[in-house]
């Protein structure tokens, strides 16, 4: 009898995970990579708009690899939509490494003096926003907010040159909206479940 007494206090304590687990799960992992990325990218943009182009070159196999293991579990598990699914990321993320590439060569002034540094750096940026946008239109919408995150940052580093104190605030800001909605909804889905049980 005192076994049947505990097992109701046990379930609902071990039926909730943590608030470190929820804040950083497995899925909410590659999203917060991907904010912290844009970050780095965008303050070396800001300093070294030339030698900061290897690094947007770098972080487009990154997003993909990051989209192919976020999007894993989501997809049926067999070989075809698995195989469809890094197939298409890999084109997706392919085509946007091909169009860095090609301002990479229309502004390199031994070729053609069309781009500066700061106009090639921007048009990557914006490259990489349009990408990472309908990334996450097709596949998962935490995508589009990295997207707003790089965005913001273009028009940022457009309008003022030592923006990092700002994008760090935009950074914190989103990651802080996402939480709140996380943990809002949350709360929203196990209160609506409550209600059906009674």
């Amino acid at each position: 009898m005192s076994e049947l007494e505990l097992t109701p206090t046990t379930e609902p304590a071990s039926a909730q995970p943590s608030l470190w687990r929820r804040l950083f799960r497995i899925k909410d992992i590659g999203f917060l990579l991907m904010i912290v990325l844009a970050w780095i990218g965008a303050a070396y943009t800001t300093f070294d708009a030339q030698g900061s182009r290897w690094y947007w070159h770098w972080l487009i196999p990154i997003f993909g690899l990051i989209c192919i293991v976020t999007q894993w579990n989501h997809v049926e598990p067999t070989l075809k939509a698995r195989s469809l699914l890094v197939v298409r990321q890999i084109l997706h993320w392919g085509v946007v490494l091909l169009m860095l590439q090609f301002v990479f060569v229309v502004s390199n002034r031994s070729f053609m003096d069309t781009l500066d540094d700061q106009q090639a750096s921007f048009l990557l940026m914006l490259t990489v926003t349009l990408s990472t946008f309908l990334a996450g239109i097709y596949f998962d919408w935490r995508l589009c907010v990295v997207a707003v995150f790089l965005g913001a940052s273009v028009v940022f580093m457009v309008i003022v040159q030592n923006i990092v104190p700002a994008l760090v605030l935009v950074g914190v800001v989103v990651i802080l909206a996402y939480l709140l909605w996380d943990w809002w909804y949350t709360r929203r889905q196990e209160r609506q479940a409550a209600q059906t049980e009674g």
